[in-house]
């Protein structure tokens, strides 16, 4: 299983809580390239470039819903999504399929990768202090 950079891997496992699954977004059909959230559900994305926000409504189509751009420490054509650990283990095909995807995936139990997304995460996470949510 190949390793990312940052020390998480691409696998399909679900973890204990939430990994932001991070996707580039370098060519026109990026949107399509995101697997449809299952069963009608909705998911939250940033984006990386403000000029990505333009796929809203492509992106709405496929169960996304675009909830800010956050140019955060890595600014770039890319898009996060926050995965909660119920819908990988209740849809291992679907996160198995958007891992392909992936360019990155961020373990959020590792308080240095909490640290560096704070600007992605204070987007996905309504609540002022996103530490009770990611535990």
């Amino acid at each position: 299983m190949p390793t990312v950079t940052d020390g998480t891997t691409r696998d399909a496992r679900p973890t204990a809580g939430p990994v932001l699954v991070r996707v580039p977004a370098a060519d026109a059909e990026w949107v399509h390239a995101l697997p449809p959230v299952p069963d009608g559900g909705r998911l939250g994305v940033t984006v990386g470039d403000a000029t990505l926000t333009a796929a809203a409504g492509p992106l709405a189509d496929r169960g996304f819903d675009l909830l800010a751009a956050v140019p955060g420490r890595w600014p770039g054509r890319h898009v996060d999504l926050l995965v909660p650990a119920t819908l990988r283990a209740s849809h291992p095909r679907w996160f198995a399929a958007l891992l392909l995807v992936a360019e990155r995936v961020f373990d959020l139990r590792h308080g240095p990768v909490h640290l560096a997304l704070r600007a992605e995460l204070a987007a996905h996470l309504p609540a002022a202090d996103h530490t009770a949510d990611i535990d």
